[in-house]
């Protein structure tokens, strides 16, 4: 079997793209893991038990490129009102957890 240079570069395209989702759908789980801790922590509600993928690109972080990530949810205080929220991680590190104002 013959491998000539398109059959590798198809490969390695295809490899990458398969690494890409499943790191994806790895970072998407830890961010509504963490949503989900947070929310309890002030005794809100995440509702939906779900993050929606919001904002994704490449970001220069000391010396290196990693990839910035935006989740979007939804949460309640009362079982009633919605409110959103948001939380970046960056590379695989969260770095923000924003809450829109809400009642108590």
């Amino acid at each position: 079997m013959n491998l000539q240079l398109s059959d590798i570069v198809i490969l390695l395209f295809i490899s990458a793209a398969i690494y890409s989702w499943w790191r994806n759908a790895s970072i998407r789980e830890q961010a509504l893991i963490s949503a989900k801790k947070h929310c309890e922590s002030l005794n809100l509600q995440l509702l939906e038990d779900s993050v929606a993928g919001d904002e994704w690109k490449p970001s220069w972080h000391h010396g290196a490129i990693k990839i910035k990530r935006t989740y979007k949810f939804e949460f309640s205080s009362s079982g009633i009102a919605r409110y959103s929220g948001k939380i970046t991680y960056l590379g695989n590190k969260k770095t923000q957890i924003w809450l829109s104002p809400h009642d108590f």
